[in-house]
């Protein structure tokens, strides 16, 4: 918001932004670039700037770099839903996202844990010239064979290989699959785990993880299909 005032409106008097954040943050689901570019496009649209929502995306993206908090998740969730790969890394505008298919009844069983310093992996060259190198051989395999099976096992294999699973988010990924999941791996980069299971294997697969242990918490979403947006409250 700081940069985006900066450029936009070096003045703009008193502004308060409150967020209802009901995803765990910290953990690999995106809250951070959700975060950030709600709060932007909150106060683009409150300050009735001119811009698009690409050049108000910008800013949340400009945050994440600058705060060690994303991997170019603004980038995609700006503009993008459902389900697939970034191909060509970038801001707004200039990275390039490639979906596929989903078949309709596909859900998605999170369990989390506990949040991950990302700055930890991202600071260290040994993890970020193995994120590149599994990255690049995930993503070649991803773009011969374009499809939900290939996105799935190649995220299984990339964080199986890249060495940042703890016993416990092991335990959880083996668990859900154990229990009916089609593939589970972890959140990049979270204490935590997200399953592909049919909308028929789900509640197994969620009981499965609750049963575990008490700390996990268990999360059933469908794949999204909205774009991120402004919504404007009713005044009725």
């Amino acid at each position: 918001m700081e940069l985006l005032l900066a450029e936009k409106n070096p003045n703009p008097g008193e502004i308060r932004v409150d967020q209802l954040v009901e995803t765990p943050i910290g953990s690999g689901f995106g809250a951070s670039a959700a975060g950030a570019v709600s709060a932007v496009y909150a106060v683009a649209a409150a300050a009735s700037f001119k811009a698009t929502k690409r050049e108000v995306a910008l800013f949340a993206h400009r945050a994440e770099i600058i705060e060690s908090t994303g991997l170019g998740t603004v980038s995609v969730i700006y503009d993008s839903a459902g389900a697939g790969a970034i191909t060509v890394p970038g801001e707004p505008g200039v990275a390039k996202f490639i979906n596929v298919e989903v078949p309709r009844e596909t859900k998605i069983v999170t369990g989390y844990l506990a949040p991950f310093d990302k700055k930890d992996a991202l600071f260290s060259k040994t993890v970020s010239e193995k994120i590149n190198r599994l990255g690049s051989e995930a993503l070649k395999t991803f773009l011969a064979d374009p499809t939900l099976d290939t996105l799935a096992r190649e995220g299984e294999r990339f964080s199986r290989n890249l060495g940042l699973e703890s016993p416990e988010v092991k335990k959880m990924a083996q668990t859900a699959k154990s229990s009916g999941a089609m593939y589970a791996s972890q959140n990049m980069i979270g204490y935590s785990v997200h399953a592909l299971v049919d909308h028929h294997a789900s509640a197994k697969v969620a009981k499965s993880l609750r049963d575990l242990s008490a700390s996990i918490r268990v999360d059933t979403f469908d794949v999204g299909k909205r774009k991120a947006g402004l919504v404007r409250p009713s005044r009725s």
